[in-house]
């Protein structure tokens, strides 16, 4: 269900944006965390957290953050094209760093900023973009 109340163009959106998202986010280093602490590689366990935050986010971000009027069946596709792009910015990132010599947490900090910058404009052009349609009868 879309709340038509929150309804809203460019910039407007980018702090419901910045809200679904940093739920996802906090679930993404949660699990990070814990699978860290289980013993898991960083590298895999924050490939695996933000797997985890995938499905929360595209709830956020198309019914809060873009009040989407587009189906899921166009939407979800475009939405894990997007995502395919921000988990391999996020992996790519956060590797490069590690390998630069930073430790998890700051690594992770930097990449997630820059990952989220990128997703915010992939989101508002292409994800939920919805071209208006002329009528031709």
């Amino acid at each position: 269900m879309r709340v038509p109340i929150l309804r809203s163009t460019g910039w407007g959106r980018l702090p419901r944006f910045l809200l679904a998202g940093g739920a996802a986010t906090l679930l993404h280093w949660l699990t990070m965390l814990v699978l860290i602490g289980w013993g898991l590689t960083a590298v895999l366990a924050t490939a695996t957290g933000a797997t985890v935050g995938l499905l929360t986010n595209y709830v956020g971000q198309h019914r809060y953050a873009f009040c989407s009027g587009l189906p899921h069946r166009v939407a979800f596709p475009r939405y894990l094209t997007g995502a395919a792009l921000g988990w391999t910015l996020n992996l790519m990132g956060f590797s490069l760093l590690l390998v630069a010599g930073l430790s998890t947490a700051p690594s992770q900090m930097i990449t997630t900023g820059l990952v989220a910058f990128a997703n915010y404009f992939f989101a508002r052009r292409f994800v939920f973009h919805e071209e208006p349609t002329i009528n031709s009868q």
